[in-house]
């Protein structure tokens, strides 16, 4: 699905935002939208504007990107 440079990328842009943990996304029919979704406490230390990150996402794996909290339900490891 991703790269192995996209993937470097997503991680890399995660990391200047200061989140390294675990990367989940949300397991999307769609083949144009990735949802990636963090621990309400992960998603809320995160430095800098949410909406940058997901704009910057969104430039490196081509696709519309969200970063949400934690929702009940199935969640798929990124990579």
């Amino acid at each position: 699905m991703f790269s192995v440079g996209e993937q470097a990328a997503v991680r890399g842009a995660f990391e200047l935002a200061d989140y390294v943990g675990e990367l989940n996304m949300l397991p999307l029919d769609s083949g144009d939208e990735v949802c990636f979704v963090l621990a309400q406490a992960d998603l809320l230390s995160l430095t800098g504007d949410i909406r940058v990150l997901e704009q910057v996402l969104q430039q490196v794996v081509g696709r519309k990107v969200w970063v949400l909290a934690s929702v009940d339900g199935e969640t798929v490891p990124f990579g």
